[in-house]
């Protein structure tokens, strides 16, 4: 018999398991197998835009009050039933249920990714309704030509990465131990994870901070350049890559 096929153990790239990883309900082996993951399925990377999308929405109406209507009570109503009745037929099924119990805060979380995928398909079908007519194709000219921007990449090469393990971080605006512990939540790394390199950058004239973090495997780091604002609402993540340790 040959070897047993890893990948085919681990549990689907489910909204609820990648809700979970946004919010740092994961261990941090499960959390580096996920993360390696999403690297590598590009629809499980829309769906974790749609949730810090989310996410950044649902924190930027928390503290605005007159930014949106309030949530109809019909609707408050059905999710809290839904919550109800998840618990009452786990209760129901006994303690040796092979089903496994759904918390009500994760349940909450994929019905919120789920929603904000929802919602990213409604925006793209209307702005494609709403898109004007096709206008009748006229001849190029440098006027109409525009330079495309650059990609958004790391700034500093592998040595300078490496570099940054034997000096002092300089973290910027997230020098705040509770700020910086909302950024990692958000970037799917536990609050109590450890920096091990910080410095400010700029990518395509944006003010970032560059955060050296463990990467999937011992031998390789992981390197997010982040948003000044960083926070478990949004990261304005900007690039990020993985290298070798030296």
């Amino acid at each position: 018999m040959g070897e047993p096929d890893e990948d085919a153990a681990e549990p689907p790239l489910t909204v609820e398991l990648l809700a979970d990883l946004q919010a740092g309900l994961l261990d941090d082996d499960s959390a580096a197998r996920v993360r390696k993951r999403v690297r590598e399925d590009p629809q499980a990377q829309d769906v974790m835009r749609a949730l810090n999308q989310v996410r950044c929405d649902v924190a930027t109406l928390g503290a605005d009050a007159d930014a949106a209507p309030d949530v109809p009570p019909e609707v408050t109503a059905r999710i809290s039933a839904a919550l109800n009745s998840e618990d009452s037929h786990d209760r129901g099924r006994g303690a040796h249920s092979a089903r496994p119990h759904i918390r009500p805060a994760r349940l909450a979380a994929g019905v919120a990714g789920v929603a904000a995928v929802l919602a990213a398909i409604g925006v793209g079908t209307a702005a494609l309704l709403d898109a004007p007519e096709p206008t009748p194709s006229t001849p190029a000219t440098a006027e109409h030509i525009t330079v495309s921007t650059p990609p958004m990449v790391i700034p500093l090469s592998q040595a300078e990465i490496q570099g940054l393990l034997t000096k002092s971080p300089d973290y910027g605006p997230l020098g705040d131990p509770s700020l910086r512990a909302s950024c990692l939540s958000g970037l799917g790394y536990p609050a109590s994870t450890r920096v091990l390199g910080a410095r400010q950058v700029d990518i395509n004239a944006r003010p970032g901070v560059l955060l050296v973090l463990p990467g999937d495997t011992p031998d390789d780091l992981a390197v997010f350049a982040v948003a000044l604002n960083c926070s478990a609402a949004d990261t304005g993540l900007l690039a990020n890559t993985q290298v070798p340790r030296r």
